[in-house]
């Protein structure tokens, strides 16, 4: 133990006190004992978490607050997820809604399964008949393309199908223009409820961070590049806001198409080899909702 003390993994807060590891010694403990040991999943709750992800693959706005929750209850902590995003927007589909005779409803589906809708004033009204051929005719032209790609193709469109395309671009620029992902954060309360957060200081900075945006954000910009889970310990955080946490984080999608982010978060004495089988396989469940969307 003395040995130990000396080489910077554990303290004593004071002499009679107990000893307790620091990041050096929860380091250590990542890579071997929690590294070898996140398998702890049973196979029943596995395919309970899988199938609470499968009732909602259809509807893609619930997927990060389904994984956010079902993780958070899982590890006993605090989950962030983040809706999957391409690093350029492609036009999935498009659709054309007459509201009424004068207004018409474009909606843009990306394929990362993000839409956005932009309503559309007429000078005359339009039949369904027409509505629909003319919907068709603008597929044929953006579908499966980027806002560059649409931009230098030559078109021979009508007037109003040449609107429907110049606003098409406009949604895939504020798309690629968003900075960072939609995110579901769940189990504030786990994060909370743990001993490290009964002081109020300590209290009111997490509820801070959540309320304006910050911690989210300190989290999400630890994510590694590749699908590979990272395990991030107090201090070892670039945010100064979460040093008082442990992170345990990975990307899920198919790289260089459509990614986002899922992470547990807790104190720095967190469950690691739970954390780490849940952030595993809750990516892996992620990413093969993201695959069956894109057909992979």
């Amino acid at each position: 133990m003395a040995e130990l003390e000396h080489g910077g993994y554990i303290t004593r807060p004071y002499a009679s006190a107990g000893s307790v590891p620091l990041v050096k010694g929860y380091r250590v403990y990542v890579e071997t004992v929690a590294a070898t040991q996140a398998d702890r999943i049973s196979p029943s709750l596995q395919a309970s978490i899988r199938r609470q992800l499968t009732d909602v693959e259809r509807d893609v706005d619930a997927w990060t607050s389904v994984a956010a929750a079902a993780l958070a209850r899982l590890v006993g902590n605090m989950a962030i997820a983040t809706f999957p995003k391409a690093q350029e927007a492609r036009v999935r589909h498009v659709e054309v809604v007459g509201l009424q005779d004068f207004l018409v409803l474009l909606i843009v589906v990306f394929e990362q399964v993000r839409l956005r809708r932009q309503l559309i004033r007429l000078t005359e009204p339009v039949s369904q008949l027409d509505m629909e051929m003319m919907a068709n005719r603008v597929n044929e032209a953006v579908q499966g393309l980027t806002r560059q790609e649409i931009e230098t193709k030559e078109m021979s469109l009508s007037p109003l199908e040449g609107e429907l395309v110049d606003t098409t671009m406009l949604m895939l620029k504020d798309e690629d223009l968003t900075s960072g992902h939609d995110q579901f954060l769940d189990g504030l309360a786990n994060l909370l409820a743990q001993p490290e957060f009964t002081e109020m200081d300590k209290m009111r900075a997490v509820l801070e961070g959540v309320e304006d945006g910050s911690l989210a954000k300190a989290i999400l910009d630890e994510a590694p590049q590749t699908g590979t889970i990272r395990v991030v310990i107090g201090p070892e955080n670039r945010g100064v806001a979460l040093w008082p946490l442990s992170i345990v984080i990975s990307q899920y999608g198919i790289p260089g198409e459509a990614a986002g982010t899922v992470a547990a978060v807790g104190p720095m004495r967190m469950e690691y080899s739970r954390a780490i089988a849940g952030v595993e396989l809750m990516a892996l469940a992620m990413s093969e909702m993201v695959e069956n969307v894109h057909g992979v």
